[in-house]
């Protein structure tokens, strides 16, 4: 197994992790462990390589502040897709341990600002903390032209779609265990089978929305999300379970505890058209906001055999990062 180590200091091989990530070999045998040392390492980075594990010790930053209102060459905006601070485009990626960061601001200032943009397939994410405002974590593919030219040859194995607005039919996982997700607008969207375990969601004080999943129609499962926390620091009720991006969009809460900063109401329509349905849902929700009296009257209240369907393996279609 290859192993590299990075350090800012210049104690390792490299002092950034994009350098450590293009010096895995790229024939596809054996897997690459990558060490990050503590520190803050501002770089943009894009994990193109397969079967690569980066474990992060304690105090080990990674970020960046692209943002959607950045220009690019041709003086356009370069919108959503191209303000991440760490892009997987590689399959079998798993990241333990780091913290991801896209600091550069506001969303009312800045537009959207990716922390993480999970784009690969099989990927695993454990005790990561990633931080920003709006739009912190996508799971989807990269979007052409744009996001491809972009990364250029670092495009990897990922699926690649004209829209990633569409929700296209995906067979794409990503595992989420015991992270920290903090975001305000829509922090965790797209269209990939995902399932976050004992995880914490922090809604920022701006308020808004925890998931804006655009799930395809005929796909079975999207975004499951089992014995986490909702948590946060905006108004009681400023906070949303969720919004369909896309009509049809599928996200469900099992076994999650839920404080005062959630919304009564659970998940809210988007507009007249992209509404809640049966697709959103509940199970046993814990904490304040227990009663499900009062949320949307589309949304899902699943019963124990329904509920017992949601299984790793079931959502991420045989796969399970546990074995």
């Amino acid at each position: 197994m290859t192993r590299i180590v990075v350090a800012g200091d210049g104690s390792g091989e490299y002092t950034g992790l994009q350098a450590a990530v293009d010096a895995v070999p790229g024939d596809g045998r054996g897997t690459a462990e990558i060490l990050i040392r503590p520190g803050i390492y501002r770089e943009k980075v894009v994990v193109h390589r397969n079967r690569i594990r980066i474990v992060a010790e304690d105090g080990a930053v990674l970020v960046w502040n692209g943002c959607a209102k950045d220009l690019g060459p041709d003086g356009q905006e370069k919108g959503t897709f191209l303000s991440s601070t760490l892009m997987v485009t590689g399959h079998d990626v798993e990241v333990d341990n780091l913290t991801i960061r896209n600091d550069a601001g506001d969303g009312r200032l800045v537009g959207q600002a990716v922390a993480v943009y999970a784009a690969g397939d099989r990927g695993i994410w454990r005790n990561c903390r990633m931080i920003a405002h709006q739009d912190t974590l996508f799971c989807g593919p990269l979007r052409i032209p744009n996001g491809t030219e972009d990364v250029g040859s670092r495009c990897g194995e990922a699926e690649a779609v004209p829209r990633v607005e569409d929700g296209h039919l995906t067979r794409s996982r990503q595992y989420f265990e015991n992270c920290y997700i903090e975001g305000d607008v829509d922090f965790i969207f797209g269209c990939y089978r995902c399932w976050f375990e004992n995880c914490e969601l922090f809604m920022g004080s701006r308020g808004g929305w925890y998931t804006a999943a655009n799930t395809n129609p005929e796909q079975p499962y999207g975004m499951v999300f089992h014995r986490c926390r909702l948590t946060g620091a905006c108004g009681e009720g400023e906070a949303y379970l969720g919004r369909p991006w896309r009509s049809g969009a599928r996200t469900v809460f099992l076994e999650c505890g839920m404080d005062a900063h959630v919304a009564p109401e659970g998940f809210a329509d988007w507009d007249g058209i992209r509404v809640v349905t049966d697709r959103c849902g509940e199970w046993r929700t814990t904490g304040v906001r227990t009663d499900q009296r009062t949320r949307h009257p589309a949304q899902k209240r699943l019963t124990d055999g329904e509920a017992a369907e949601y299984t790793v393996a079931a959502v991420l279609e045989g796969w399970h990062p546990n074995e």
